[in-house]
């Protein structure tokens, strides 16, 4: 099977979910009898390794850029991809990565991933919630297969856009187990609840920072937040105005050893957000054998199953009720750590491999039946 993936995901950001989903799909892919990949990349400047991926199973096309993501890098890739493209003949499959497809890549059959529905969901959080819709419609009904990362994206997905469930497959994400570290307590032994990743309003970020100053028992912790780069003004101004500022403390940017230890040593990690099409990060602090609290939202029931606590962001002070209770009674704060490895468990990239090749033979199956409702 000849599977071409194309620039959009790595010229649109060096780091994020949706480039290590690719990356990890053609890690796996190298490893298949019967398979070539060729990563039509352009420049790029990605953190992950996508240039040692070459063998003779995966052929990279790529080049260190020094334009930084974005929609200038966006548009010379395009350029060369209409140029290069044509000379590399059909594929049986082309997996677009992001919202667009490239008509110059010839293939037999086409697939899209739909992660999630935020934009959807929470339009007026978005200022080009509109345009990012209208794209994301005209991939759908172009695919052949659009793979949904969880039950609850493809729930989603047939509601929002109409697409037959024949033309759906669920493949959940795999997760890379984190490396626990059993010496010492992060950062000179403070206990901390832990926060991880982007703090778009839909994380609901602002929620946590809230219950936290209000709930008694973590009086003598600190909130720590990993990722997502610097404080905003609106966040700056919400911890000042609640008086966190010595007891909420920011890592703008952390490599996957540091995040192993914040998760190895956190009291408890929190997810608080009204949106997830899978949800990653709850999975790598179980890995990790972190105790954790998430909101009964969206996909996440069903990703972390029975191993999670919950609270319902729906209900007013449920978050706060949640922390204090967890936090003041240690048997159950960890009476889920053990379900939680196991669960997280479950979620490998071998696995979801073998859904992606399985979504792309049922793709090249429905090619006939969908060539007549294409534009």
């Amino acid at each position: 099977m000849r599977i071409a993936f194309d620039h959009q995901v790595t010229s649109l950001q060096d780091a994020g979910g949706m480039s290590r989903y690719h990356y990890e799909l053609a890690r796996q892919f190298r490893r298949r009898e019967s398979i070539s990949l060729n990563l039509l990349l352009g420049g790029e400047n990605s953190v992950l390794p996508f240039s040692e991926l070459e063998g003779a199973a995966v052929r990279v096309e790529s080049w260190k850029s020094r334009i930084g993501p974005g929609y200038p890098r966006y548009a010379i890739n395009a350029l060369w991809t209409a140029a290069i493209a044509p000379l590399r003949g059909r594929f049986d499959i082309y997996h677009a990565t992001y919202q667009r497809w490239e008509p110059s890549i010839r293939h037999r059959a086409m697939v899209a991933t739909h992660h999630d529905s935020t934009q959807e969901r929470f339009p007026e959080l978005f200022r080009n919630a509109a345009a990012i819709q209208a794209r994301k419609r005209r991939l759908y009904l172009r695919a052949d297969m659009v793979i949904c990362v969880s039950e609850s994206a493809r729930r989603d997905l047939i509601e929002i856009y109409g697409l037959p469930e024949s033309r759906t497959r669920v493949v959940h994400h795999g997760v890379t187990p984190v490396v626990a570290c059993a010496a010492g307590r992060e950062d000179e032994g403070e206990p901390y609840v832990l926060y991880v990743g982007s703090r778009s309003p839909y994380k609901n970020f602002l929620s946590l920072v809230r219950a936290f100053g209000a709930t008694g028992a973590a009086r003598d912790m600190r909130l720590l937040v990993a990722g997502g780069g610097d404080w905003s003004g609106r966040e700056r101004a919400a911890i000042a105005e609640l008086g966190l500022e010595r007891r909420v403390a920011l890592l703008p940017r952390v490599d996957e050893t540091r995040l192993g230890k914040l998760y190895s040593h956190a009291v408890l990690f929190v997810y608080p957000s009204l949106y997830e099409g899978f949800g990653m990060p709850p999975l790598e602090a179980m890995s990790a054998g972190c105790p954790v609290l998430v909101s009964c939202s969206s996909s996440l029931p069903e990703i972390c199953g029975d191993a999670a606590h919950y609270f319902d962001p729906a209900i007013e002070g449920a978050l706060e009720r949640e922390l204090g209770r967890l936090l003041g009674d240690g048997a159950l704060l960890c009476a889920k750590v053990d379900a939680g490895r196991a669960r997280a468990g479950r979620y490998t990239w071998a696995m979801a491999a073998q859904g992606t090749l399985e979504a792309y033979r049922q793709a090249m199956n429905v090619t006939g039946q969908h060539l007549a409702s294409r534009d």
